[in-house]
C-alpha cells in the first residue's frame, strides 16, 4: 500500500481533501485536548468524534474505549494527531475494530482487505509512527507490540507548523529518536537497500537541521519532520536494534523521554561494535555516509551532540537498577542487532552509558559536534 502524503505548513487545514480521497466522512479524532483545539481552529466543515481517553503508554482498556466510541458515533475512519501515543492508540483501535475478536487483535491476526482508513498527522518530529504498521499497547502492564500491514496509515499529513509550540526538551528527545532509528535501521540485520536509503535520509536530515530547528527556523522544522518520516519508513522495513530494546525501562524506571533514553546507549553500542570484526565494515560504511573521517568518530559525534543538548546522564543508577535494566531487554529485538550481546554485555553498556565523558575524550566529543558540517 502506497501512502497518500500531504506535505507543507498549513496542510492540516486540507485534511478534508485527504478524507475525500479515502472516502472518509466522519472520523474518530484521536488526540489530546490541546491538539483537538488546534484541529478545531484549523479544520472546518468536518464532522468528527473526539477521543482523548488514552495514556502516554496506551493500554488495552484505552483502546477498547476508543473502539466503542467509534462504533457508537457511527465513524467511518480514524485521524490520529500528535505523538506516538496518539498514533499507537489509533492503530490499536483499528485492530480491535477490524479483527474477529480482541484476542485475534492482540495477536495481530487481522484481515488483509478490511476497509477502515486512518490518516496519521504527527505533532512531533521523532517517532515516524505515521510510516509504520507497528503499534504498542499494554495489557496487564505488559508491553504488547502489534504489527500488521493493515495498521499502516493510509494517509499522512506532514505539517511542520504543528511543531512550533512543542517544549524544547520534547523537540530534542524526538529528534534523537529519529536519529537513533535511522542509525539502528542502517546497521540492522534486517536492513535492505531501500531501508538504508530511508535511514540515510533520516540521519543526515537530523544532523544537518537540528541546530536550526531548535533555534526556530521553519525550514529546518520541515526538514526535521521529513527526517522523522524517513526514519519511520526505514524501521517499517528493518525494525530497530539494541538501543531501542534497551531504552524502554530507562524511560519507565528513570523517567527519561524515549528518544533521550535511546541515545544514551547508542554511542556505547557503536564503540562496542568497532571492536567486533563482523560489524566494523558497516560502521565504516555508515561513517562515510555521515561524512566522518573515521568510524571512531561516530560515537564521539553522538556523545558531543548529547553534551551540546544538555542531555548527558545526571547520575549513575545503583547496582539493583542496572541489574533490572539488563534483565529487562527484549531478546527478539536483540536478534536484529548486528552482533550478539550477552546479559553481562548489556549491563556493561548501561554502566558506560550513564558514565559522563571526561577529560580529553570529552573535549574531542564537543569539538566534533561543534565543527560538524562546517
Amino acid at each position: 500500500m502506497v501512502q497518500k502524503v500531504l506535505r507543507g505548513r498549513g496542510k492540516l487545514g486540507k485534511v478534508a481533501e485527504l478524507m475525500d480521497k479515502l472516502n472518509m466522512k466522519k472520523p474518530l479524532l484521536v488526540c489530546g485536548k490541546r491538539m483537538a483545539q488546534v484541529f478545531a481552529e484549523q479544520v472546518s466543515g468536518v464532522a468528527y468524534a473526539h477521543f482523548d481517553g488514552y495514556h502516554p503508554n496506551p493500554d488495552f482498556a484505552d483502546c477498547a474505549a476508543g473502539a466503542a466510541m467509534y462504533q457508537a458515533e457511527g465513524c467511518d475512519g480514524i485521524i490520529s494527531l500528535g505523538g506516538g501515543s496518539a498514533m499507537d492508540t489509533a492503530k490499536a483501535v483499528k485492530a480491535l475494530l477490524i479483527a474477529e475478536n480482541a484476542n485475534k487483535a492482540m495477536q495481530s491476526i487481522l484481515p488483509e482487505d478490511a476497509v477502515l482508513p486512518h490518516i496519521a498527522i504527527p505533532g512531533t518530529a521523532g517517532t515516524g509512527a505515521e510510516a509504520t504498521q507497528i503499534a504498542v499497547m499494554y495489557v496487564n502492564d505488559q508491553k504488547l507490540s502489534l504489527s500488521h500491514p493493515a495498521l499502516l496509515p493510509e494517509g499522512v499529513i506532514l505539517d511542520a507548523a504543528l511543531l512550533d509550540t512543542l517544549p524544547e526538551y520534547h523537540k530534542k528527545a524526538c529528534a534523537l529518536d529519529a536519529l537513533c532509528q535511522g542509525i539502528e535501521s542502517y546497521w540492522a540485520k534486517a536492513a535492505t537497500s531501500d531501508s538504508q536509503v530511508h535511514a540515510y535520509l533520516a540521519i543526515i536530515g537530523v544532523l544537518d537541521n537540528i541546530r536550526a530547528y531548535l533555534a526556530g527556523d521553519p525550514n529546518a522544522a520541515e526538514a526535521m519532520l521529513e527526517a522523522a518520516y524517513r526514519s519511520g519508513r526505514a524501521i517499517q522495513i528493518s525494525r530497530t536494534t539494541a538501543a531501542h530494546a534497551m531504552s524502554y525501562q530507562i524511560t519507565k524506571k528513570l523517567g527519561l523521554a524515549h528518544g533521550h533514553a535511546c541515545m544514551l546507549t547508542l554511542p556505547v553500542l557503536w564503540d562496542v561494535m568497532i571492536d567486533n570484526t563482523d560489524t566494523l565494515s558497516i560502521l565504516m560504511d555508515l561513517s562515510q555516509k555521515m561524512r566522518l573521517g573515521s568510524e571512531y568518530m561516530g560515537s564521539r559525534l553522538l556523545a558531543g551532540l548529547l553534551i551540546d543538548l544538555g542531555m548527558e546522564p545526571e547520575t549513575m543508577p545503583d547496582e539493583a537498577t542496572l541489574d533490572a535494566l539488563a534483565d529487562s531487554v527484549n531478546a527478539e529485538r536483540l536478534g536484529n542487532h548486528p552482533m550478539p550481546l550477552t546479559r553481562d554485555d548489556l549491563k556493561k553498556i548501561y554502566r558506560r552509558a550513564f558514565t559522563r565523558r571526561a577529560g580529553a575524550d570529552r573535549q574531542v566529543c564537543i569539538d566534533l559536534w561543534k565543527y560538524y558540517g562546517q
